[in-house]
């Protein structure tokens, strides 16, 4: 493992190499591969076939996430402390990440799926299934719940089985990505701007809960900007107890005509931000 680093603008990210290497799922080597099966028998006399060779460069994309165990850990620990609690195990887990000081970030225990190549050289893959499968041989950790559908109909099945399936993961997912597997199908097909033609997100309806709103607070930005919060009573949502929402402007509090005592109902944009 040479460099790791954060997705960004899409172009340029931020150096997270050391952070990275606290991953313990994370291998810092790639694992050689054996070489293919010959196809007639090998004699006494033949030498074992030799390894195939590992890519001379390889870009290799993924995920960090934290396990909702791994989260009320680190919150329950800041509040015993009586330090600030994150709101969702995304937000710590890009915290964690980020860290100035790599051996904190190796106590938060963080979690990591490869699924997507970037640059390489030395190596071909012809589908997304054939990534998988080699990713696992290297060592790399990848996502076990994976399948590939013959027909649109098993797509749906599937997006429909997982929307029902979701809350047993012990992290949190927001929908299922559904790609084309054959990367020559992919070429084909391209993309528009950063948007490709040959995946789409299959996104699922945010759980929703009522709770009773307590009273609202007025924040300021480092930029000026002002905030208002709501503060709730606390209600579990999605796995996450749920107290402050953000009530985005003074506009949006005039048109929904929210006041305090109002029962209203919470739910986490993209199973994250909680509105």
């Amino acid at each position: 493992l040479l460099q790791g680093a954060t997705r960004g603008n899409g172009e340029t990210g931020e150096d997270v190499t050391p952070n990275l290497r606290t991953i313990a799922s994370l291998p810092l080597q790639l694992r050689s591969m054996p070489a293919p099966e010959p196809k007639a028998p090998l004699s006494l006399f033949d030498e074992a076939p030799e390894p195939r060779p590992l890519p001379s460069l390889i870009e290799i994309r993924g995920e960090v996430f934290m396990t909702h165990r791994e989260f009320a850990r680190i919150n329950a620990e800041m509040d015993e402390k009586g330090g600030k609690t994150v709101a969702n195990p995304r937000n710590a887990t890009a915290g964690s990440l980020r860290q100035k000081d790599p051996s904190i970030t190796a106590t938060r225990k963080l979690d990591i799926y490869l699924y997507t190549v970037g640059a390489c050289e030395g190596w071909e893959f012809e589908s997304q299934y054939d990534l998988i499968q080699t990713y696992k041989q290297w060592g790399l950790r990848t996502n076990p719940n994976i399948k590939i559908c013959q027909n649109i109909d098993e797509v749906i099945a599937f997006c429909t089985e997982w929307r029902d399936h979701k809350e047993t993961l012990h992290y949190d997912i927001d929908g299922v990505v559904v790609k084309v597997n054959s990367f020559a199908l992919q070429r084909e097909l391209g993309q528009v701007s950063r948007s490709p033609r040959w995946a789409t997100a299959y996104k699922y309806p945010a759980l929703q809960v009522r709770t009773k709103l307590e009273k609202i607070e007025v924040q300021v930005g480092r930029t000026g900007a002002i905030t208002p919060v709501a503060h709730l009573t606390p209600v579990a949502v999605a796995g996450v107890v749920v107290s402050r929402a953000t009530l985005h402007n003074e506009d949006e509090i005039r048109r929904k005509d929210v006041r305090v005592g109002d029962t209203v109902v919470i739910q986490r944009a993209g199973e994250v931000i909680p509105e």
